[in-house]
């Protein structure tokens, strides 16, 4: 059945665009679509292909006709997506790596979206997910265009496409009960977004406990998180202690840098997680708990299981559904809007008012942001403490944001100048840039300093050598 007679059908149309099914089409992944009764209603060429018969064996027919044991269908009777699950598919006859989408939501689907892909030893984990994290981001990114989220959400400043797609994905997952994943470089807003589920889930008016992995010593973590039993350390309480599993009971346990964990104790809190009980140091007794588990990471999960450093088994515990939070540098105008934002509530607590100049503004587009989120309010909190006026310009920034300017002004440089002889001359572009960059610096320096021979000391200049750079770039 091709994509225009698909099109045809209104239920399918009412949610997926033609532009969608185009997508969904054209990628190597098996997709299928059934309605909320379990019809299949759609399957792409490479589903027909991966599953060896025809489309038409199957189109039209229910599901549980020739997949009684579906993912599809447990995913749409017990109302909770699932993403990059590894499931033994019977028509398949093997193994393969599922993702099941309900559209446009859990609570109140239309259809589903199955998109899977056998497990192939010569195709990566990563590679895989990588293809189906591409289909799911960008039907969840148009979905997410029109929700209104809840107030815990609207807390992280945001309006780019993939972190309001990474914001849909995370309400998805504050409706649900299971354990999320969130991945991201460092200083991306993890926790946030983690605690944001946590608050809109149904644990919300119970404990949220967060953990850093990496922050706990190896000797500790495990009387940490379990607790310990009365007389078990000398100096420790007589009455013995309560871990944090204690604490998150009925609530949510946060494991914030999970891949800092050492392989021992990832094998204890797999055995916590798969039997839903636990011991405290030096006691037999099994306590219950009842606790969702969040986890977040900046590590490659996938290349440590590949290295033996991280349990699959663990992973797969922790990961029903993953979350990728971009970074910064990724997310355009977010930087506008994230520095307003930190500007504004940083004006509040120091009582001041100042704005950004538009040079500064090109200063935060040109940096990469290594440090993202956290990096931009650190460098707006020193530059908000700096200036001496109600604007923020570049020479109140630190300094090391200067190698951002001057990558601007490389930019700039590096412009068509319309005279391709100049272009070529040789030498031309170190020496241009680089002048460019020194006169930058020296009237960066001359405005931070009282005078001249403070200027001339900062900059590690003789008087001679930096009065015959004033001269060389006409600074006055």
């Amino acid at each position: 059945m091709g994509l225009e007679s698909i099109a045809e059908d209104d239920l399918i149309q009412s949610v997926l665009s033609n532009s969608e099914f185009h997508i969904l089409k054209n990628i190597g992944d098996a997709v299928l679509i059934t309605s909320r009764d379990g019809t299949v209603v759609y399957l792409n060429d490479a589903c027909s292909r991966i599953m060896g018969f025809p489309a038409e064996t199957i189109l039209h027919r229910k599901l549980c006709d020739f997949e009684p044991d579906s993912l599809t269908l447990k995913v749409m009777a017990n109302r909770t997506e699932i993403l990059h699950i590894q499931k033994y598919v019977q028509v398949l006859k093997t193994r393969a790596i599922c993702s099941v989408l309900l559209i446009p939501s859990a609570d109140n689907f239309t259809c589903s979206v199955t998109i899977m892909n056998r497990v192939d030893q010569d195709v990566t984990r990563q590679d895989v997910h990588a293809k189906q994290r591409y289909v799911e981001s960008y039907l969840d990114a148009r979905i997410a265009q029109g929700t209104d989220l809840p107030s815990p959400f609207r807390k992280l400043v945001g309006m780019s496409n993939s972190f309001k797609a990474a914001l849909y994905m995370a309400y998805k997952a504050s409706k649900t009960d299971f354990s999320v994943l969130v991945m991201g470089e460092s200083g991306v807003g993890k926790e946030l977004l983690v605690r944001a589920i946590h608050e809109s889930s149904q644990r919300r008016n119970h404990e949220f406990v967060s953990i850093n992995c990496a922050a706990i010593p190896s000797t500790l973590i495990e009387s940490e998180l379990f607790g310990y039993a009365s007389g078990t350390f000398t100096g420790g309480r007589r009455e013995g202690k309560k871990g944090l599993f204690d604490l998150a009971d009925k609530g949510t346990i946060f494991f914030d840098e999970v891949g800092d964990f050492e392989l021992n104790t990832q094998a204890k809190i797999l055995r916590v997680l798969e039997e839903g009980e636990f011991r405290r140091v030096g006691d037999q007794k099994c306590i219950p708990v009842d606790t969702r588990v969040l986890s977040a990471t900046n590590r490659d999960l996938d290349r440590m299981m590949l290295d033996g450093k991280f349990r699959e088994d663990l992973y797969y515990r922790l990961n029903t559904m993953t979350i990728y939070v971009p970074p910064l540098r990724e997310r355009g105008r977010d930087i506008e809007l994230l520095a307003e934002h930190f500007l504004s509530v940083l004006c509040d607590r120091y009582k001041k008012n100042a704005g950004f100049s538009q040079a500064t503004m090109d200063i935060f587009y040109a940096h990469a942001w290594p440090g993202n989120a956290r990096e931009l309010r650190s460098v707006v909190n020193y530059a908000l403490n700096m200036t001496d006026s109600d604007v923020i310009n570049p020479s109140d920034l630190p300094h090391y944001l200067l190698l951002s300017e001057g990558r601007a002004a490389l930019d700039k440089r590096l412009a068509p100048r319309g005279h391709e002889s100049e272009e070529l001359r040789p030498g031309f572009i170190y020496r241009d840039v680089m002048d460019a960059f020194e006169k930058d610096l020296i009237e960066l320096i001359l405005s931070r300093y009282r005078n001249r021979t403070e200027a001339m000391q900062a900059l590690g200049l003789s008087r001679r050598s930096f009065y015959l750079k004033l001269k060389k770039h006409g600074i006055s």
